[in-house]
């Protein structure tokens, strides 16, 4: 939105009796335009509309015939001139303001803030920020030192050893010999030994018998498909 456009609302704005729509907007056109004296007066009145002096002296600091007790108010918040100088949001050099009284203003406002920290210069940049440079101290010097043998010395604490890992019983131990699989005949065996109430000696014949029975009942089974096939 144009400056025009958002002058015009803020008109309207007043014309309700809306003054805090009025100021939010006002604010919003200064941060774009902070070189501009008229919208600094402007934001300025509408903060002494509702009664707040401190913000009223503080956008019009750089206004010709501004009202002192406005002013003073601004100074008595803000009683450091670093601090005035930052919530002026001037960005540019002082060089650069638009009237002789705000060039003045700014110069005088930038050398206090300047005194207030004798070596480390202040300068209103146009980043809007004071910069201020200083020379390392002492303390500084002593913090970044090299520690000394004494300083650098610590204690050693012996860590106890890891604890051995339980082993499982159920795992065999790496690299131990193991006994031999036993096979699918001794399987059978023992499962027919554990399972069968007959005698040795009759299971072993049983087991014969039905090895040797056992291309006979293929025979059979073949016989019985073919059968009932044709």
């Amino acid at each position: 939105m144009g400056k025009t456009y958002v002058l015009d609302r803020v008109a309207a704005d007043l014309a309700r009796g809306s003054t805090h729509p009025a100021i939010q907007r006002l604010s919003s056109l200064v941060a774009a335009y902070p070189n501009d004296l008229d919208l600094r007066r402007r934001l300025a009145a509408v903060h002494r509309r509702v009664g707040n002096r401190i913000q009223a002296g503080r956008w019009d600091y750089l206004t010709i015939g501004a009202d002192s007790r406005d002013t003073h108010a601004f100074e008595r918040a803000f009683p450091s001139a670093a601090v005035r100088l930052r919530q002026v949001r001037w960005p540019y050099r002082a060089s650069e303001a638009a009237t002789a009284y705000a060039r003045r203003r700014l110069t005088k406002l930038i050398a206090a803030a300047e005194a207030e920290r004798p070596g480390r210069p202040v300068v209103a940049g146009r980043a809007g920020q004071l910069v201020a440079t200083a020379p390392p101290d002492s303390s500084t010097a002593n913090a970044t030192a090299k520690p000394t043998a004494s300083a650098t010395a610590t204690a050693t604490v012996e860590r106890p050893d890891p604890p051995a890992t339980a082993k499982r019983p159920d795992r065999p131990v790496a690299g131990a010999e193991s006994a031999p699989a036993p096979g699918l005949a001794d399987r059978w065996r023992r499962l027919a030994a554990r399972w069968s109430p007959l005698p040795r000696r009759h299971r072993r014949a049983l087991t014969a018998a039905s090895v040797a029975g056992t291309p006979f009942a293929v025979l059979g089974l073949a016989t019985v498909v073919e059968w009932l096939i044709g």
